[in-house]
């Protein structure tokens, strides 16, 4: 795979901008594999916006979210295919 592709995936990971992989670039298999991770990721992070707001619970989904945000975009510039930890197979099972 190619910078440009590695530039598309790492979209993936920018909240919302899954959708621009996720729809536009099916037919690369890198770039639709990171596009669910993206989408497991938002879903995620919308859940933790919710739990922003308890004391430690919050900060404990708020480190949760960075090091899963962090592992992705690693992965995205190293050429791995690996799933996120404990969101990632749940990600993969999902069929768009």
């Amino acid at each position: 795979m190619n910078y440009k592709e590695r530039l598309i995936a790492l979209v993936s990971y920018l909240s919302i901008l899954f959708l621009i992989p996720l729809k536009r670039f099916r037919k690369s298999e890198f770039i639709y594999y990171h596009a669910k991770q993206g989408l497991g990721l938002f879903i995620f992070s919308m859940i933790m916006i919710f739990l922003f707001w308890l004391p430690i619970v919050g900060w404990v989904a708020v480190m949760a979210f960075l090091v899963l945000w962090f592992t992705g975009i690693m992965n995205v510039l190293t050429g791995k295919k690996e799933p996120l930890p404990v969101i990632g197979r749940i990600s993969e099972r999902v069929s768009i």
